[in-house]
């Protein structure tokens, strides 16, 4: 029994590194994400994906109620969202930046996301889970961390939507 054990670990470890490759974000989304970031005051980035239930519930509830509002402000709009591009296709306008990067394994989207966010952001903290709603100045500054518990905290995202 073990050793059938230790060999679907090791199966499941070979495609899930035959699999890292495919999906994530790729350089070009990159740059665009960089150039919203680089063309306005603020921005709001919000990192989730399909598997999560608290992604769902905080685009439906608190992001997409707030986006005509960012708009208004001149807040860009950064919306990844791993794995499933119904989910946001209609949040998709000439304004909004809206990448559905594939992928299927929880482990490679925080590893991908985490990668992505560190290399266009000066101050990023690495998450250990999602949703991440991040607001952010024109230099990539990270504007809404909470000061005792290092987390992104909503409020400034809603303030800057008034």
């Amino acid at each position: 029994m073990k050793k059938l054990q230790l060999l679907a670990s090791l199966l499941l470890i070979l495609y899930c590194f035959s699999c890292s490759g495919q999906g994530g974000i790729s350089k070009s989304e990159k740059e665009q994400i960089a150039e919203v970031i680089g063309n306005h005051d603020k921005t709001l980035i919000f990192v989730g994906a399909k598997y999560c239930h608290a992604c769902k519930n905080m685009l439906e509830n608190n992001i997409k109620p707030y986006l005509e509002g960012l708009e208004k402000n001149d807040v860009g709009i950064v919306i990844i969202y791993y794995g499933e591009k119904d989910a946001v296709a209609d949040l998709q306008t000439d304004n909004r930046l809206i990448l559905s990067p594939s992928s299927q394994f929880a482990l490679f989207i925080k590893k991908d996301a985490n990668k992505t966010l560190k290399s266009l952001l000066k101050n990023f903290r690495e998450i250990n889970a999602m949703p991440i709603p991040l607001l952010v100045d024109k230099d990539g500054f990270v504007l809404n961390y909470d000061e005792e518990d290092g987390r992104p905290s909503y409020l400034e995202i809603f303030q800057a939507a008034k």
